[in-house]
């Protein structure tokens, strides 16, 4: 057997394995070093590819493709500096717990350290950002290896999707010639089901756990990325105990489609304004912080002599920020909140949550006094993007401002659809690439993102994936020519000379001619009512396009400030 057949059926091998634990798509980066696997791939009938040339924008869209799906996602790039772009996207990856399968090609052991071209270390190019390295063998056709490439194709699988989620690194070290046998068959007599079983708790410690909550003043706080499904069954244990409920926006709690008064989507703006005469007795924290510093604030003026802070984390990696947990529960989130709920007999009297539920509303009575909340701005559109969203939806936030507008001023809405983002690292590169991949998991939906100026530059590069795949994703872009997030921070009391080049950072570019580049449609919206008509006509048929709000870095924080400035009044005199 010649060099190329035994190198094909051990890649063939290799791919059988990631499929039986559930490959469906790959992402490919063109190069040479990585040529069998990538044409064995594309030509595998069971797994959808995509190719995008630039390799930071792949692994972002293949990080959008496994957010959307919750499914593990292949990335393959050839060798050298290709693997190197992958980095930000599989940070991101790791924080945030999506599960991607890298696949880098090297030059073989002899090649290396040697001067030989396109060389690079590889081994262990990822750290601590992977949840494992696997550095495989040189192709072979024994037996003995085509078992062990499929085993390690099925585990490696296996491991990124076992909780925590995240993703896993394999180096491929191949041999030239590169060309795969392509008339050789790709069936593997071969198949393996991997049974896992779920984190849960005794009936003892559930009984312990309601028995310490239910009839107490108590709230729930929710963070981290949740589906809609998850995000419903928060709301139910909210209802249980008659709680307050408070989550980040990627929680979903307020797109879940559930109208509950005990969502409290205001908490960011009246949380450290209210006068809390009754003070929790136990909070109840899910996953990481939420992204409201407000919130993180007054979570930190929470007394433990008074307050009983309990902990569920299901990743057992302890992402306590604050590390004021008295009580960690590692359990599988939703099977234990199931299990909570239909234990709670005694629900919490109403006179704790009624607090809560006026300070809600005295906060959405104001916002509707507010004469700037009936103007097209940066605060506005985002809001009304939200509201707009239908049955099913897909939306992408940025970071930065996009996400704080929807965290501090979403409304509860009736329509139930997901709302993703990249809030692992928070990073600004890579938005455009992970909402296409989100689009590209079901383009028959209303895809938008939500994008300042900032990011939509950084990954421009992106967008030539909506092009090539026709994905119908409505960009609403947020141009206020630089850092807006900045002008809210403590870098605001610089002078314009230093905080304008270093934080402000202006770019002055007519995206009319970046949307032209892509083919996409584009629009500046004047008004509200046209931004409405723009966005009922994505409800309808989506297609690729680019709509612009230009907006004010100074405007906007001075509407937030009179947000504050007045509601503080409003809450302190009731």
């Amino acid at each position: 057997m010649t060099n190329q057949n035994e190198m094909t059926n051990y890649l063939h091998a290799f791919i059988e394995g990631m499929i039986s634990s559930g490959v469906s798509q790959a992402v490919i980066s063109p190069g040479s070093r990585s040529t069998p696997l990538a044409l064995l791939m594309h030509r595998q009938e069971r797994i959808e590819t995509f190719v995008e040339v630039d390799e930071r924008s792949a692994a972002f869209f293949a990080l959008g493709l496994s957010k959307a799906s919750n499914k593990p996602v292949v990335l393959l790039c050839t060798s050298g500096t290709a693997a190197a772009n992958y980095y930000p996207a599989i940070c991101e990856a790791k924080a945030s717990h999506v599960p991607l399968i890298v696949l880098t090609t090297d030059r073989p052991h002899e090649l290396r350290q040697v001067g030989a071209p396109q060389a690079m270390d590889q081994f262990q190019l990822f750290q601590s950002h992977v949840k494992s390295f696997v550095e495989m063998a040189i192709p072979e056709g024994t037996k003995a290896m085509i078992d062990y490439a499929y085993w390690q194709g099925m585990r490696s699988t296996d491991t990124a999707c076992q909780i925590p989620q995240g993703p896993v690194h394999l180096n491929f070290p191949l041999r030239e010639p590169l060309l795969p046998e392509l008339s050789r068959s790709s069936k593997i007599e071969k198949t393996t089901m991997i049974v896992t079983g779920k984190q849960q708790l005794s009936e003892d410690q559930l009984s312990k756990c309601v028995n310490a909550w239910q009839g107490k003043k108590g709230v729930i706080v929710v963070g981290g990325s949740h589906t809609t499904m998850e995000a419903e069954c928060f709301v139910q244990l909210a209802e249980a105990l008659n709680w307050p409920i408070i989550g980040d926006p990627l929680a979903n709690l307020v797109s879940c489609g559930n109208k509950n008064l005990l969502i409290m989507s205001y908490a960011d703006l009246f949380i450290q304004e209210v006068d809390m005469i009754q003070r929790p007795e136990v909070v109840v924290r899910f996953g990481m912080l939420p992204i409201s510093k407000n919130m993180m604030f007054w979570l930190q003026t929470l007394d433990d002599s008074e307050t009983r802070i309990y902990f569920v984390d299901e990743t057992g990696e302890w992402q306590d920020q604050l590390k004021q947990t008295q009580i960690a529960i590692q359990a599988e989130e939703q099977m234990f909140i199931q299990a909570i709920i239909d234990k709670v007999e005694i629900k919490t009297p109403d006179t704790w949550s009624n607090q809560w539920i006026a300070w809600q509303e005295i906060t959405d009575h104001q916002l509707s006094e507010l004469a700037e909340m009936n103007e097209l701005n940066e605060t506005t559109a985002s809001i009304l993007v939200h509201k707009m969203m239908v049955e099913d939806g897909q939306l992408f936030v940025s970071n930065s401002n996009a996400i704080r507008f929807l965290d501090r001023f979403s409304t509860v809405e009736t329509s139930s659809y997901q709302l993703f983002g990249n809030r692992g690292i928070n990073g600004i590169d890579g938005i455009v690439s992970t909402a296409l991949g989100m689009c590209a998991t079901h383009p028959d939906r209303q895809n938008v993102l939500l994008i300042g100026d900032l990011a939509m530059y950084h990954d421009m590069n992106g967008l030539l994936l909506a092009k090539c795949y026709n994905l119908p994703l409505t960009i609403i872009l947020l141009n206020n020519n630089g850092g807006g997030i900045f002008s809210f921070l403590s870098q605001r009391q610089l002078t314009q000379k230093d905080f304008e080049p270093i934080f402000g950072t202006p770019i002055d570019l007519d995206f009319s001619l970046v949307a032209a580049l892509y083919g996409a449609t584009y629009t500046k919206a004047e008004n509200l009512e046209q931004l409405t008509s723009l966005l009922e006509e994505t409800q309808k048929k989506p297609k690729f396009q680019v709509i612009e709000i230009v907006g004010d870095r100074q405007a906007n924080v001075e509407l937030y400030e009179n947000v504050m400035r007045q509601l503080k009044d409003k809450l302190r005199s009731t």
